[in-house]
């Protein structure tokens, strides 16, 4: 990852801006949205996914530290990933679970469970009745950097 910052440093013009995006190494709550009430189905978490985002924070601190780039402004914030049901959700996080699933399985690791968190997640719905919404609110770490 550094060495894809140092290529980006290298071919940024003088005037340039990287503007970094990625989530925080943080579970991500699922909630459940109904006429201003707020239900927890549980938190969504893979371990591979916390690691990749640990590994850019790192990649970005030790550019900084070299002297590449300067931070001008960061922030952290939720961003809203919103779905009509579990199952779309399931559908939409399947390639990447399934992913980090083969891979931990191989390492010998715990496999997400996101089965029993879809599953809690329909129930609320169910519930909550028409109108309710399943978000997945995902902590983000936004940065803007200048070349030094």
């Amino acid at each position: 990852m550094v060495h894809a910052l140092e290529e980006i440093h290298r071919l940024l013009k003088p005037t340039g801006v990287l503007i970094d995006i990625h989530p925080v190494s943080e579970s991500s709550p699922v909630e459940i949205h109904q006429k201003g009430e707020i239900d927890l189905a549980g938190h969504l978490s893979v371990r591979q996914w916390c690691i990749d985002f640990e590994q850019a924070d790192t990649a970005l601190a030790e550019i900084v530290r070299r002297g590449l780039f300067a931070v001008e402004r960061e922030v952290v914030f939720d961003s809203l990933n919103y779905y009509g049901s579990a199952a779309e959700m399931r559908t939409s996080l399947k390639e990447s679970i399934d992913k980090y699933a083969r891979e931990a399985q191989s390492a010998g690791e715990d496999v997400p469970h996101v089965e029993a968190l879809a599953a809690r997640a329909e129930e609320l719905m169910r519930a909550a009745g028409s109108g309710a919404e399943l978000i997945v609110r995902e902590p983000t770490h936004m940065s803007r950097l200048r070349p030094a």
